[in-house]
């Protein structure tokens, strides 16, 4: 990792394309590992979709408005029937909008975007605004730590 940029960091290459199915993000959510994924339109983010998208995608819709759910039985099957109801809806009803950080950008900027922004992974665009790949949050922290202990 270089004190200007953010080339020296692994970027996962991993999106869905607008046009993409729930289904679609979330199995490429799930094989990456990573919190969140770029959805990405003629190379450009348009939006991100997180592991709280899926959380909220697969659950009752009256879910994200409760305190607590302690009343609430264990119900795998309503769950599992719920994931086979959105699992053809588009990404584009699930997605979040995408705070995105620039190849370009100093080692402090990304620190700041992780600091002030909910989500444990960015995606990189490019010059002209295209993407380049998701930064995690987790293996910016382990590169930063390394520079810093050789330093």
């Amino acid at each position: 990792m270089t004190a200007s940029t953010l080339h020296d960091i692994a970027l996962v290459d991993v999106s869905v394309d607008a046009s993409a199915t729930f289904g679609d993000a979330a199995r490429a959510l799930s094989e990456s590992r990573l919190s969140a994924l770029a959805v990405i339109e003629a190379g450009r983010v348009v939006g991100l979709f997180t592991d709280e998208e899926l959380l909220l995608g697969v659950s009752p819709r009256y879910l994200d408005e409760l305190r607590h759910t302690a009343f609430l039985e264990t119900d795998l099957p309503s769950l599992r029937e719920r994931a086979r109801a959105v699992r053809e809806e588009p990404v584009r009803k699930h997605m979040r909008k995408a705070v995105t950080i620039e190849l370009e950008s100093s080692s402090m900027h990304a620190v700041e975007r992780f600091v002030h922004c909910d989500e444990g992974a960015l995606p990189v665009v490019d010059g002209e605004n295209r993407f380049v790949g998701m930064l995690s949050r987790t293996e910016f922290a382990h590169a930063l730590l390394k520079r810093l202990s050789e330093a």
